[in-house]
Formats: structure tokens, C-alpha cells, sequence
């Protein structure tokens, strides 16, 4: 399984046992940097972005847990395998806790976290590939159903005010509307009604874009209204 382009950050203060897993990695088309301690990982990882990170546990000035802990939870993060000689259950279970995707026991093969680091790749490629066909696909609204449906193909029930408030985007392509001519779309008397209703269903409706497994495209411009920033079509 061939994987292009797949750049390992590889932590470990032995140096004998990190040149020669990285040798192995390089020989078989992976680019890696090497760190032997916390603060040269931090270096690496504000410097480029890496597709994997391999961390030993027990480094000079830090260790495994921590750094796996400190990287940003956002698209930048690369998966992690934590590479150690520590076997006991409650440290796997911490390592994964701090966000570990494998947790692997020393000594290994280099064949062996050569697979890992190929499937580990693989997968969040494939993720990646994913969310961004579902995010380039417009959300459907069927009225008369009382439906969105998600990119992913999750349909998320709405309530009748929730349709009228989506039924304003249609066909605007991202441009905001204002709070008013939402309200008075929903139906509120009056005006003190108009802000708590128009906040609830909002508040609702991102809640269930989110429990469809996508980030919700409604947002609040300040002083100017709110925009639904995908395409909207009605079915």
C-alpha cells in the first residue's frame, strides 16, 4: 500500500532506536523528522504540519501524554502513536484518553509501524476526502416534510417554525438576513418575543447540525443578521 507524500514527526530520546525506525520509514517512502526531547517536538510541530506524530513516553524534559494533550484538536492534528515500553492497561487507557489513535509496546518491528503509520494515514485521508465532498454538497430542504438534509444524507427533522427560518435562506447564496425579517417570517407577536423565539430556534437548529455529524452553517453577523453559509437548495 503505497501512501504519497506522508510526513512522520518521530519522538524518541534513544537515538540508536529512533535513527534506525527512521531509516526504515525513509527507505520505505516516508518522510520523517526526527525529536529526541519535548521542546524540539513543539519546534517540529510549530515549523510544518505532519500526517503522524510517533511518541515515546518517557522523554527528558516531558512526556508522551503531554505532548499528545497539547495539539490542537483541530484539522492541523495529526493521528498519534504512542510507542513505548510501558504495558500496563491504566497507561493504555491514558494514552488514548489524551488522544492516542494506536498505542504500541517497545520493542517493534519497523515493518510493523511501517503498517500502522500506512493505515493510520490512509484513514484520516480518507476522512478528510469525506468531509469535504459532504461540505462542497448542498443541504436540501424539503417544506412540505419538514426535512433538512445533510450533505452526509442525515436528515434532520425540523418543527414548523424551523422550516420557516431555514425557507429564508434559500437562494441567497450566503448573503445574511436580518433578525427582523427573520422573526417576522416565524410568526412572533411580538417584539421582546421575536428575539427570545428567533434565539431559541436558532440555538435549536445548530444543535441538530451538529448531532448530524456536521459543523452547523448558521452564523450571527453582528449588527447585520444571520447568513446560512452553505448552499441551500428546496426540494
Amino acid at each position: 500500500m503505497s501512501v504519497p507524500c506522508a510526513r512522520v514527526l518521530l519522538v524518541e530520546d534513544d537515538n540508536e532506536l529512533r535513527e534506525g525506525l527512521a531509516e526504515y520509514l525513509r527507505l520505505n517512502g516516508i518522510e520523517v523528522v526526527e525529536a529526541n526531547c519535548g521542546t524540539a517536538f513543539h519546534r517540529a510541530m510549530r515549523a510544518e504540519r505532519f500526517d503522524v506524530a510517533i511518541l515515546d513516553l518517557n522523554l527528558p524534559d516531558a512526556n508522551g501524554f503531554e505532548l499528545a494533550a497539547s495539539l490542537s484538536p483541530d484539522r492541523t492534528r495529526p493521528g498519534v502513536i504512542m510507542l513505548t515500553a510501558r504495558t500496563r492497561p491504566a497507561d493504555r487507557i491514558r494514552g488514548y484518553a489524551e488522544g492516542a489513535d494506536l498505542y504500541m509496546t517497545k520493542p517493534v518491528a519497523g515493518q510493523e509501524l511501517l503498517l500502522a503509520v500506512r493505515n493510520l494515514v490512509c484513514r484520516i485521508r480518507a476522512f478528510e476526502t469525506a468531509t469535504q465532498e459532504a461540505v462542497r454538497q448542498p443541504r436540501r430542504l424539503n417544506v412540505r416534510m419538514r426535512r433538512l438534509t445533510a450533505p452526509n444524507g442525515r436528515n434532520i427533522e425540523l418543527t414548523g417554525r424551523e422550516t420557516l427560518l431555514v425557507e429564508q435562506f434559500a437562494g441567497l447564496d450566503g448573503k445574511p438576513v436580518s433578525r427582523h425579517v427573520l422573526a417576522d417570517a416565524m410568526k412572533y407577536g411580538t417584539q421582546s418575543a421575536e428575539s427570545r423565539g428567533l434565539d431559541a430556534a436558532l440555538r435549536r437548529l445548530r444543535q441538530k447540525i451538529i448531532d448530524a455529524g456536521l459543523e452547523p452553517p448558521v452564523v450571527g453577523i453582528q449588527n447585520i443578521g444571520i447568513r446560512f453559509t452553505d448552499t441551500l437548495a428546496l426540494t
